[in-house]
């Protein structure tokens, strides 16, 4: 059964709101399939046919194209909901979120070659820089290795982060490729996050015209809206980053959900003090504890995502404590997402670590995901004190 309106069907509020119901529905049916998708290291077809269906992989596709050119907070909420069903189906909606606007900022042309005949064309990449770049007539020929691609299996396109030289100075950006001129190397063999299939893309002597390419620069300084008026402003790189850390609140809110369900129902304790679990004061206040985390992260990232959602409306840059403040914002509800699973775990004991409970995916997924660099707390901190304190910080165009 597929949940996809027409795009023109409700008001753009109204319709966002339903995605993230419709997430919650789909939920269950990811889960039937999370460990097909963990064993095969990339979603069931079933899983994809449901994200298709339900317009997901759509969700940073301008609507000029027929996509939902949906805000971060949509994103955040679906990604929180899918990832209670599956954490590597939700990541790679994420990724196809950031993809979607990352390759927004590309002139009109190039738009029309991705999504023109197919609103849904998932687009991945890695921003790191890597592999080695020489200048060529109209462009740039790239060759090297690109590790850590999630959704490279799924994508029509790639988006590579490379560094070249603009007047002399070193420019870091991203250049834009069909997934079918790269090579995947088998190389993602995780304790978690394994459905992702963040494969290694390899590419030699590959051309990259100059409209296919974009600097951090141009897009921090808005040159989507200045090729594309009409549209948001993405605000760079928070918009990208946020979608995922729905993904670990997700996780948690999940893990919560089966030791509430599995307590209430009557797990017999082991203790000599209590005979059921949920009578023992020290689970009951682990329960609490992991809730209120839960609760912590959904507030900050929310909060995060609305302030990123209306200065993108308002076609603005946060100025940078803003952006400081937010990227900890994340950090920091990534971490309390980590922290509400290893408490989790703590009261469901060792049969959460059994190959059959969804607790030990859980703890496999979070732990991978949230130690993903962008979402790093101790980077984001250092950044956020210096901020503060009026230190100075290196020239970045990623903060």
């Amino acid at each position: 059964m597929t949940h996809r309106n027409s795009r023109g069907d409700l008001p753009n509020g109204a319709a966002e709101a339903q995605l993230a119901l419709v997430a919650r529905e789909l939920a269950s049916v990811l889960a039937t399939h999370a460990e097909h998708t963990e064993r095969q290291r990339t979603p069931a077809e079933a899983s994809l046919k449901a994200l298709r269906e339900a317009g997901f992989f759509a969700l940073g596709t301008p609507r000029s194209y027929e996509g939902r050119g949906a805000g971060v907070r949509t994103a955040v909420d679906v990604c929180a909901e899918l990832a209670a069903g599956c954490a590597s189906s939700s990541w790679l909606v994420g990724i196809a979120y950031g993809g979607a606007l990352f390759a927004s900022q590309l002139p009109d042309a190039v738009r029309v070659a991705i999504w023109e005949s197919d609103p849904d064309a998932v687009v991945c990449g890695a921003a790191n820089p890597s592999g080695s770049v020489t200048a060529a007539p109209g462009g740039l020929e790239l060759g090297g290795r690109w590790p850590w691609i999630s959704g490279i299996d799924l994508a029509a396109w790639v988006l590579l982060g490379i560094v070249r030289e603009d007047r002399g100075r070193p420019e870091r950006g991203l250049g834009l490729v069909r997934a079918s001129e790269l090579t995947v190397a088998d190389t993602w063999h995780m304790a978690g996050m394994r459905g992702t299939g963040s494969q290694t893309a390899v590419a030699r002597r590959l051309f990259v015209s100059d409209e296919r390419f974009v600097s951090f620069a141009e897009i921090a300084d808005g040159i989507g809206i200045r090729r594309h008026p009409g549209e948001a402003r993405v605000v760079f790189p928070l918009s990208i980053n946020l979608p995922l850390v729905g993904t670990g609140i997700g996780i948690a809110r999940g893990a919560l959900e089966h030791v509430v369900r599995d307590l209430a129902g009557g797990k017999r304790s082991v203790s000599p003090l209590h005979s059921h679990t949920a009578d023992a004061p020290p689970h009951q206040l682990n329960v609490a504890q992991a809730a209120t985390l839960i609760d912590t992260a959904t507030l900050h990232v929310r909060r995060a995502a609305d302030e990123i959602d209306e200065a993108a409306r308002a076609g603005r840059r946060p100025d940078l404590e803003t952006r400081a403040r937010l990227r900890m914002d994340g950090s920091h509800a990534m971490r309390c997402a980590r922290e509400a699973v290893s408490l989790l775990l703590d009261t469901a004991g060792a049969s959460g670590f059994s190959d059959d409970s969804p607790l030990q995916r859980a703890w496999r997924d979070i732990g991978t995901a949230s130690r993903h660099a962008a979402l790093s707390v101790e980077t984001s901190r250092e950044l956020y004190g210096r901020v503060l304190l009026g230190r100075p910080l290196p020239h970045t165009d990623v903060v």
